[in-house]
């Protein structure tokens, strides 16, 4: 008897012990996505169509600029013919009917979205050490939740190559959410970036509304002067 359960507390010993932290899973997604460790490195112009029909229609050619060695970042609207550029401690309108102020979260977000998963390990999220085996639009997934002061997210990891399947978030803790799901891979720099994004809007009383989507439609080395 004593040795049956000398067993048993030794399986369980194990079992726990196989089980991913949620840093463990990020480690090995970045390993998948940037496996020459590039994000930090990379000086391009990247290219993003934006097509949304929810809650209006927009279509959008934008450009976004990222000198992550200089900590330098353009955001571009070519539609609206609007550009803004930042530094880490400036920012310069060069073109258009937008603020600094108004363009900033839109940089971020962008900045922060086509970096995932990588742009995780820069910032100030709380990254949670328990995970979640679960599935993502059928696809089975480690769930990571991460905190951060006014957001929380749930990042999908394929369970097959840890590759970023999806993601959700609300802002404000509210109970409405975006929902993203994202489809194919594009090469940057040695780097396989998510290409596609799919949006979801969704509420704990309805079901999820189709918002549009982005696209990576290219990429091309940004030099100083562009």
């Amino acid at each position: 008897m004593i040795y049956t359960k000398y067993l048993c507390l030794l399986f369980l010993v194990s079992a726990c012990s196989t089980v991913p932290s949620g840093k463990e899973i990020l480690k090995k997604s970045i390993a998948f996505h940037d496996p020459n460790g590039q994000w930090n490195n990379l000086q391009q112009k990247i290219i993003i169509q934006s097509d949304f029909v929810y809650p209006d229609s927009t279509f959008y050619s934008l450009s976004i600029g990222l000198d992550n060695p200089n900590k330098r970042v353009s955001y571009t609207n070519t539609s609206l013919a609007q550009r803004v550029d930042f530094t880490d401690t400036t920012c310069l309108v060069v073109m258009g009917d937008i603020t600094c102020d108004q363009a900033a979260w839109t940089k971020n977000f962008y900045h922060f979205i086509h970096g995932l998963p990588m742009t995780l390990q820069n910032d100030e999220g709380v990254i949670n050490e328990s995970i979640v085996q679960t599935t993502f639009h059928n696809i089975p997934c480690h769930r990571v939740a991460v905190d951060f002061v006014k957001e929380k997210w749930h990042f999908y990891f394929s369970k097959a190559d840890h590759r970023l399947v999806g993601f959700t978030f609300n802002k404000n803790f509210e109970s409405k959410a975006e929902e993203i799901l994202t489809d194919g891979l594009i090469e940057i720099n040695s780097m396989k970036l998510c290409k596609s994004r799919f949006w979801w809007i969704t509420t704990d009383s309805l079901a999820p509304i189709y918002s549009g989507k982005d696209v990576i439609k290219s990429s091309s080395l940004w030099v100083k002067n562009d």
